[in-house]
């Protein structure tokens, strides 16, 4: 499976360039400010896209997406996952738009709340997405220092699925392979917000 990576589009989605795949990850961060017209914006964009799968998850810029914002129309194209699994041609993909506290932005959650959420990814997933990467694999800040989640790293290990999506850090994007398991920042913007990185393709 031809499996095409994206994250942190915030809202430029008409000016990306997307080759053919199997199945869209996208691993959160489609807008700026999460309003429900910026949400279903990218949402519709991305539905109508011609790869079999879409998969979408949240990142901590989707405040409608936190608070449920009634407004908000899902695609019947889009599979979001929220904290939850999803089985496709074989493959248990589990994602979520968690990510490690950084002032006051959406799904940010507290060291206890992730440690009990990552040990719920079930134990036979192949691929996770995660808005937030792993501490110290593709988690580098231009502050010079690692903006990742330890419980989620012991996690991967322990699983040692076949793929990790993040995004989240603009300026680690990149692809690393650790143990037999893919990781991937696919962040597209850089720290000024333009594009500046293209999809990663990874087959399964």
């Amino acid at each position: 499976m031809q499996i095409v990576c994206i994250s942190d589009t915030h809202g430029q989605q008409d000016y990306l360039n997307l080759p053919e795949g199997d199945m869209l990850i996208h691993a959160g961060d489609l807008t700026l400010r999460g309003t429900a017209s910026q949400i279903n914006e990218s949402l519709s964009y991305f539905a109508k896209l011609p790869h079999k799968y879409k998969v979408i998850i949240a990142g901590n810029h989707d405040f409608g997406l936190e608070n449920k914002n009634p407004d908000i129309i899902m695609p019947s194209e889009i599979i979001y996952l929220e904290n939850n699994s999803v089985t496709i041609e074989g493959l248990k993909i589990w994602g979520s738009p968690v990510s490690t506290p950084y002032y006051d932005w959406a799904f940010m959650w507290d060291e206890r709340k992730r440690e009990i959420l990552y040990q719920s990814i079930p134990d036979d997933t192949d691929i996770i997405i995660n808005h937030g990467p792993a501490f110290g694999v593709l988690d580098y800040t231009t502050k010079q220092t690692n903006a990742g989640c330890e419980f989620l790293l012991k996690r991967i290990h322990e699983i040692k699925p076949k793929l990790f999506v993040c995004g989240h850090i603009h300026e680690d994007y990149g692809v690393r392979e650790i143990d037999g398991t893919k990781f991937v920042n696919a962040a597209i913007l850089n720290r000024q917000y333009q594009i500046a990185n293209s999809p990663i393709i990874i087959s399964i």
